[in-house]
């Protein structure tokens, strides 16, 4: 099985989209490649992305008070 190294760049952007807290799904589209190779090398960083649970919290709050917002103007 051929295995794609991680070069600097590719850690730098996985970096940067992680910072952005994006989910791991589109983390992987961007980078081209597996979510568990992504997920594999987050955590390798040191910084893994949240789990799905957290993920769906957060955009629930985001909705909510995207729509408590509407609903003051």
């Amino acid at each position: 099985m051929a295995r794609n190294r991680w070069d600097d760049k590719q850690i730098e952007v996985l970096k940067g989209l992680i910072a952005r807290n994006l989910s791991l799904a589109r983390a992987a589209v961007i980078m081209k490649r597996p979510q568990t190779s992504v997920q594999i090398q987050a955590r390798k960083l040191g910084t893994p992305f949240p789990g799905i649970r957290a993920v769906k919290a957060t955009l629930k709050a985001r909705i909510e008070a995207a729509e408590k917002k509407a609903s003051l103007r």
